[in-house]
C-alpha cells in the first residue's frame, strides 16, 4: 500500500548573505562624505533660516535642537559604538534593535513634557523629537552596518537625510514663514529615509525577526554610561544656548548658534575619521597591540590639531567677512566672538579623538564621571561669564569646558593602556 511522503521539513529563515566590505581607507572617504553632507546640511539649515528669516528664527531651531538632542543621545545609550566594538559579535542584532525602538518610545514621550515646559518652541521640540526618534531607529542600524564595514550604506543615508531634510525645510520655512513647520519636514525626511533606506539594506545583513520582548539585562548596563555621557556631552552644547536665553534673549542665541555651526561643520572631518577607525581601534586593543592602537590615535589626533589650526588662522585673518557673507550684516560684527569659538573648537576636535580611543577600548564607565565634572565646569563658566559678556562669554566658557575635557579624556586613554584590553573593558554590572 502506497505511503504518502513525509512532510517537508519546516523552513528556517535564510542566512544573512555575504556582504563585500568597503574597507578601511574607502570606509573612511565613505564617512566623510556622508557626514559631510549631513553636517554642511545642518549648517545651510541654520543659514537659510538666518538669510530667509532673522536671529529670532535662527534661536528657536537652535534652541528646540538644543532641548531633544541630549535627550536624544542620552536614552539612545550610544548602542551604534556599542555594536561596532563587539569584534566577538557575541549579541545578535534583535537585542539592539529592540532596546533603542523602546528608547525612542520613551523620547517621545518625555518631548512631549519638554514641549510643555517651553511653549515658546513647543512646536519645533515636538517634531524635532519625532525627527530624532526616527533617527534613533536609522542609527542602530548603522551599528550593524559599521560592524560589517559597509559604511558606504551609512554614509548613503546620512547624506540622503541630510539633503532631503534641508529641501523639505527651505520649501516649507520659505512658503509659510513657520520653524515648526520646517521642523516638519526634518521629520517627513527621516521617515522616507528609514523605511525606504535603512531597514531593507539592514535586512539584508540580519534577516529574520528583530523585536524581542527579552533583552538581556546586561546591555542596558552595559551601554548606559556611554548613553548618559553622550548626553552629557549634548547637554554642554545646550547649556550656553540656555543661559544666552535667560540673559540676553533669542537673537543672542541665533547668533550664539550661527557662529558656533561653523565650528560644529568643522567636526565633520574628525568625526568621520574618528567613526571610520572606531572599529579598527577596537580590534587593535583588544588584541593587546599597544603600539598599532597608539599610532593609530596620534594619526587621527594629528589631523584633527591641523584642521583646526587651519579653522582659527580663517578666523584669524577674515572672521568677519566670512560671518558676514555666511549669514548677513547683523553677524558680521562678531569677528572676535567667532576667533574663540574657533579655539574652543580646536581644543574639543582633540578631545574627540581621544574620545574615540576610550570609546574603543571600551571605557565606558570611566567617561561618566569625567563628562559630569565637564558639565559642572561648563555650567560654573557659562554662569560666570556669559550675562556680563553675551556671545563672546559664551565662547570663553566653551573654551574652558573643551579644555577639561581634553584634559580628563587623555588621562583615562593613559590609564586604559597601562591596564590592558582584559582590564579596560567596561563589564557587565551596576553603575
Amino acid at each position: 500500500m502506497p505511503t504518502s511522503p513525509p512532510p517537508p521539513p519546516p523552513v528556517s529563515p535564510a542566512p544573512a548573505a555575504p556582504q563585500r566590505r568597503v574597507g578601511l581607507r574607502a570606509g573612511m572617504a565613505w564617512t566623510l562624505l556622508g557626514q559631510g553632507a549631513y553636517a554642511a546640511a545642518q549648517w545651510a539649515t541654520v543659514a537659510l533660516l538666518a538669510r530667509l528669516g532673522s536671529p529670532e528664527a535662527v534661536g528657536q531651531y537652535t534652541l528646540g535642537l538644543g532641548l531633544v538632542n541630549p535627550l536624544f543621545l542620552l536614552l539612545g545609550l550610544q548602542l551604534r559604538s556599542v555594536q561596532a566594538t563587539d569584534a566577538g559579535e557575541a549579541r545578535p542584532f534583535g537585542e539592539y534593535f529592540s532596546l533603542r525602538a523602546l528608547t525612542m518610545l520613551l523620547l517621545l514621550l518625555v518631548t512631549v513634557g519638554l514641549a510643555a515646559l517651553y511653549p515658546q518652541v513647543a512646536g519645533v521640540v515636538l517634531w524635532l523629537g519625532l525627527a530624532k526618534a526616527l533617527e534613533g531607529l536609522s542609527d542602530v542600524t548603522y551599528g550593524l552596518m559599521q560592524r560589517q564595514e559597509r559604511l558606504d550604506w551609512v554614509s548613503r543615508s546620512g547624506l540622503l537625510r541630510g539633503v532631503l531634510g534641508l529641501g523639505l525645510l527651505a520649501a516649507l520655512f520659505a512658503a509659510t514663514g513657520s520653524v515648526t513647520l520646517g521642523a516638519a519636514g526634518i521629520a517627513a525626511a527621516g521617515l522616507a529615509v528609514l523605511v525606504f533606506h535603512d531597514l531593507p539594506l539592514a535586512r539584508r545583513l540580519a534577516p529574520g525577526g528583530w523585536w524581542t520582548r527579552h533583552i538581556p539585562a546586561d546591555l542596558p548596563r552595559l551601554a548606559l554610561p556611554l548613553g548618559l555621557v553622550m548626553g552629557l556631552v549634548s547637554f554642554g552644547t545646550t547649556l550656553p544656548r540656555l543661559f544666552l536665553e535667560h540673559a540676553h534673549g533669542s537673537a543672542a542665541v541665533g547668533v550664539f548658534s550661527a557662529l558656533s555651526h561653523v565650528t560644529a561643520a568643522g567636526s565633520i572631518v574628525v568625526v568621520a575619521l574618528g567613526t571610520a577607525l572606531t572599529t579598527r581601534l577596537s580590534q587593535l586593543f583588544a588584541a593587546g597591540e599597544r603600539a598599532g592602537f597608539v599610532r593609530l590615535t596620534l594619526g587621527l589626533t594629528g589631523a584633527a590639531a591641523l584642521f583646526g589650526a587651519g579653522l582659527m588662522l580663517l578666523a584669524l585673518v577674515a572672521g568677519g567677512p566670512l560671518l558676514g557673507l555666511l549669514y548677513g550684516p547683523d553677524y558680521a560684527a562678531e569677528g572676535r566672538a567667532f576667533v574663540w569659538l574657533t579655539l574652543g573648537g580646536a581644543l574639543s576636535y582633540l578631545a574627540s579623538c581621544a574620545g574615540f580611543a576610550v570609546t574603543a577600548a571600551r571605557r565606558f564607565r570611566e567617561q561618566l564621571p569625567l563628562f559630569g565634572a565637564v558639565t559642572v565646569i561648563l555650567a560654573l563658566a557659562c554662569a560666570w561669564l556669559i550675562p556680563p559678556h553675551g556671545v563672546i562669554g559664551a565662547a570663553y566658557a566653551g573654551l574652558i569646558g573643551a579644555g577639561a575635557q581634553l584634559v580628563g579624556s587623555g588621562l583615562i586613554v593613559a590609564g586604559a593602556l597601562r591596564a590592558g584590553p582584559a582590564a579596560s573593558a567596561s563589564p557587565p554590572g551596576d553603575l
